[in-house]
């Protein structure tokens, strides 16, 4: 068995700490390396840039006292001088190298040489210093400037910053790690509330949740809209198999029943060809009243799912109305009239099977619901870029209650007005095609006065 290969035990550790987490350390550490090199850098070139304003410091000293060189009765004041300013030391010789007089620091390795005009570096009790020598002309008297102070003139800055960065240092390392918590946390919140939300929907307890989150540019927010519409779907889907689940063992329900019935009956009653054939015509009334049904409800789910592909073309409208309503009113079989009203040469771009079957209900419910010796009007007429069909009929009408549910699945008005049914889908099936094509479906209607349908859709190109 061979060991697997992966991450190491640091990288396999890594997995099981939260993002934020992951984040705030890489924040602080890249936080960390930033400010040690931002500190380094100043105390190097911080020290350097004191060094030289420790030699330009000391040159100015010694020359500012060039002037302030004088003599009283033979004798140099020194009282006129500034020995010891900007922790620069003054010391001054005659000519002959002699130490008149002056403050501080004196002796040191090579003291007894003078190097006019030179800054050199010595040390002094361990420490290193600048020394400066400067010869000075006078009337009274030539004399030597010597200047020293010390290299780290800048030691007691460069001592507070580092003193400053030891204290501050850990302080902002804790700062960092504590702010880079609160931004990873508050920027990873959305994530938190997307995985709630996908949690809520994967358990099936809340279909209906949504992340919700405020529009937005950034790659958190455009997830969430993407998990939004992604359970748009799904729930449409859910909802679309629950009711097509629910329709259909509702509705086959009847006929099924009719047709074991019918069986039962012809196996233990039926005694001549003529009882038999009776049974069969009604087992295959039944039979093609279910298989309609279902094609009626798969054409009606695949909509829903979005499953059907529409194919739009652009046709003829008017001679699919006329087409439509000559057949519809050979179908009918009743003595029902039929008036047509249709513009010639309106086009429209559409489905042309679907909307055959739009035209194709309206009409055939106008005949159904249209007693003997009754009126059926379909009428076409296009303006201003759109067209406007209207099915009209001085059939039994429907209620001002009922008004509101016709466009319902299965709903169907009460039965005892002496009118078949049906399955209650044609009008459902027309309200989809008519939202898949960008239409509208009105409907005006009053009791034993007739019923007008009306559909209008954009036609122009």
């Amino acid at each position: 068995h061979r060991p697997r290969r992966g991450l190491g035990a640091e990288g396999r550790g890594m997995r099981f700490i939260t993002i934020k987490t992951r984040v705030t350390i890489y924040f602080t550490l890249m936080m960390v390396l930033v400010v040690a090199l931002v500190l380094i850098f100043m105390l190097i070139v911080g020290n350097r840039v004191l060094t030289n304003n420790a030699e330009a410091t000391l040159l100015d000293v010694v020359h500012d006292n060039i002037d302030d060189v004088e003599y009283k009765n033979g004798y140099l004041d020194l009282d006129e001088l500034s020995l010891y300013r900007h922790n620069v030391y003054i010391l001054v010789y005659d000519e002959a190298k002699e130490l008149i007089g002056g403050a501080g620091l004196r002796h040191f390795e090579g003291d007894e040489e003078f190097l006019n005009g030179q800054t050199r570096d010595v040390v002094i009790d361990r420490e290193k210093y600048l020394v400066y020598d400067l010869y000075v002309q006078n009337p009274g008297g030539n004399v030597w400037l010597r200047g020293i102070t010390s290299t780290d003139n800048s030691f007691s800055a460069v001592r507070v910053i580092v003193i400053l960065s030891l204290v501050l240092f850990p302080v902002l390392v804790l700062l960092t790690a504590v702010v880079g918590w609160l931004i990873a946390r508050r920027a990873f919140l959305p994530v938190r509330q997307i995985t709630d939300t996908v949690d809520a929907i994967s358990d099936g307890s809340d279909l209906t949740a949504r992340i919700g989150l405020k529009r937005g540019r950034d790659e958190i927010h455009r997830l969430a809209a993407t998990f939004d519409r992604m359970f748009d779907r799904l729930e449409h889907s859910f909802n679309a198999e629950k009711r097509f689940a629910s329709d259909a063992s509702h509705e086959l329900r009847t006929p099924i029943a009719v047709i074991i019935a019918e069986c039962e009956y012809a196996r233990q009653n039926a005694k001549t060809v003529e009882d038999y054939e009776e049974s069969m015509e009604v087992v295959e009334r039944q039979s093609r009243k279910m298989s309609a049904l279902i094609n009626q409800l798969l054409n009606i789910t695949r909509m829903d799912q979005g499953t059907q592909r529409l194919s739009f073309e652009r046709a003829n409208y008017s001679e699919l109305c006329e087409i439509v309503c000559d057949e519809a009113a050979v179908a009918s079989g009743r003595d029902v009239q039929l008036e047509k009203d249709i513009e010639p040469g309106v086009y429209a771009n559409m489905d042309v099977g679907l909307m055959a079957r739009l035209v194709q209900n309206l009409v055939e419910n106008a005949f159904k619901y249209t007693a003997e010796g009754g009126k059926v009007r379909v009428s076409l007429h296009a303006q201003s870029g759109r067209l406007r069909l209207e099915v009209r009929d001085t059939g039994i009408g429907i209620d001002k209650k009922d008004l509101p549910h016709i466009w319902e699945r299965f709903w169907q008005a009460d039965s005892s007005r002496g009118v078949d049914r049906g399955s209650g889908l044609g009008l459902a099936m027309v309200k989809q095609i008519a939202e898949a094509h960008g239409g509208r479906l009105e409907v005006e209607s009053r009791p034993g006065e007739g019923s007008c349908f009306s559909y209008t859709m954009d036609c122009s190109n």
